[in-house]
């Protein structure tokens, strides 16, 4: 085939037609901070797609505005200095998140792209909410039930915080395909943060988060649900509700698996748990990678919560170190390093499970419990749980209703191995609850190689490591 000039310049034109810039002041946005833009820039979106693609440029400066719909082959960039802003009024968001999970007709969405391709949001500019919140006494319901009666006979008295409208998730993605989220901040979110909802190819990296750390209510940072084909990395998420969580929520089209998703080099806070799966689980969890993590503050470090049938396979959490420390009754989390189980969340809800799951090399500083635990009165709902090189230090509870015990409990498992694996306890404040390092009952093919655990000193337990009903056990130099 011979490359004729004219094939050339044909070749050029098409290039420069998918690269194009489409500025939004030019649509007529203005930045202000006051005039609504999501007209400006919905058009500049339309344009940019119409044309086969480009670059949509949100310069320097304040973009009020409502719900804005990604389209094929847009990239949305923020320039240093853009803030794009979320009205207040409630009108102003026409687009939806449907996820019954939420127990609402919908979730509002700030940015919103439905069945999109090739589609970006990056720069260095912010995408932020205006959450308002108000307190009111905190009811126990069941997922708290325990944890509220210890704090009201400690003499708390439990309030919560609440959300006014409109409760807006900043970024909304369903069913798109090649997605990049790259470096952005996004500030304030009054709902879950960034929700990516039956994506396929996605990468997030490099970008902040955050929000209150005591009224974020439901302010998840990133929200993982049901896509497959991911990664997230470098990124910093500092937010009251979980971090980084993968779901798989149900709507009235059904529910998907969540799988081949790597999560590497963050640094995370959270008031909830910072690296979870769960709570929503209808559908299943498969090839999940967790690693070189850096979690600070946080209530909960790692998370499996298995409640809607959904079963969790080959998980690994790997060269993780924790700081943890108890937040008051409300908040997911108890300042432990891990808590995974399999529960019912009501009594017409499918038993899932829990398999083949290694925590290797974290180095955990807590105030709270950690479990692992199937589901009561079975044997096979968690199976297969290794944990190699864990670390973890106990301190005292910072605030006074005292939840912790042992520093790890074990129960309804089948197939547990601990190696080379340590529990201290803090020895200046004794806490009169705690007991032994390790609790394991009704489990089978128990495992203890090098285990090398302390009594915490206030004579409630005579055993480093409890045992009841426990069988084909082996134990070695603890």
């Amino acid at each position: 085939m011979r490359f004729t000039l004219t094939t050339f310049l044909i070749v050029c034109i098409s290039v420069t037609s998918f690269s194009q810039t489409y500025n939004i002041k030019e649509f007529g946005a203005i930045a202000d901070g006051k005039t609504l833009a999501t007209g400006a820039i919905q058009k500049t979106i339309d344009q940019c797609s119409n044309d086969g693609g480009g670059t949509v440029l949100v310069p320097a400066g304040l973009y009020l505005a409502g719900t804005i719909e990604l389209k094929d082959n847009v990239s949305l960039f923020l320039s240093n200095g853009a803030k794009l802003i979320a009205t207040k009024e409630v009108g102003q968001f026409k687009l939806k998140g449907k996820i019954k999970d939420t127990g609402s007709d919908g979730t509002p969405v700030f940015i919103y792209a439905e069945r999109a391709k090739n589609i970006s949001i990056i720069g260095q500019g912010e995408i932020i909410g205006q959450p308002e919140y108000y307190t009111e006494p905190l009811n126990s319901y069941d997922f708290i039930a325990e944890d509220f009666d210890i704090a009201v006979k400690a003499g708390l008295k439990p309030t919560g915080y609440r959300w006014k409208k409109p409760n807006v998730s900043l970024v909304f993605l369903t069913k798109c395909e090649n997605v990049q989220i790259e470096n952005v901040s996004l500030l304030n979110s009054p709902f879950w943060t960034l929700h990516a909802h039956w994506c396929t190819r996605v990468k997030i990296s490099g970008i902040y988060i955050y929000s209150d750390l005591e009224k974020s209510v439901n302010a998840d940072g990133i929200d993982i649900d049901g896509c497959r084909d991911v990664t997230i990395s470098d990124c910093t998420v500092m937010t009251a509700d979980d971090a980084i969580c993968l779901k798989t929520t149900i709507n009235e089209e059904g529910y998907r698996a969540c799988e081949n998703v790597t999560v590497t080099n963050c640094i995370l806070t959270s008031s909830s748990c910072a690296l979870k799966l769960g709570t929503e689980s209808h559908g299943d969890f498969n090839h999940i990678l967790f690693s070189n993590c850096v979690i600070r503050n946080s209530n909960r470090g790692l998370g499996i919560f298995i409640r809607d049938g959904g079963k969790v396979n080959n998980v690994l959490f790997s060269d993780i170190t924790i700081e943890c420390n108890r937040k008051p009754v409300g908040w997911w989390g108890s300042g432990d390093a891990l808590t995974f189980v399999v529960l019912k969340r009501n009594e017409n809800s499918k038993v899932g499970s829990i398999n083949n799951i290694v925590v290797r090399n974290v180095i955990a500083n807590v105030q709270g419990t950690s479990l692992i635990a199937g589901l009561e009165g079975t044997n096979n709902t968690v199976n297969n749980i290794r944990m190699e090189g864990l670390q973890l230090f106990m301190n005292p509870e910072s605030i006074p209703d005292k939840r912790a015990t042992a520093a790890l409990k074990m129960a309804n498992i089948n197939g547990a191995c601990i190696s080379n694996s340590t529990v201290r306890w803090d020895t200046q404040q004794v806490e009169p609850k705690w007991t032994s390092a390790l609790s394991v009952k009704n489990t089978s093919d128990f495992q203890i190689n090098q285990f090398d655990g302390t009594l915490p000193g206030n004579g409630n337990s005579k055993s480093v490591v409890e045992l009841l009903n426990v069988k084909k056990r082996k134990l070695s130099s603890h």
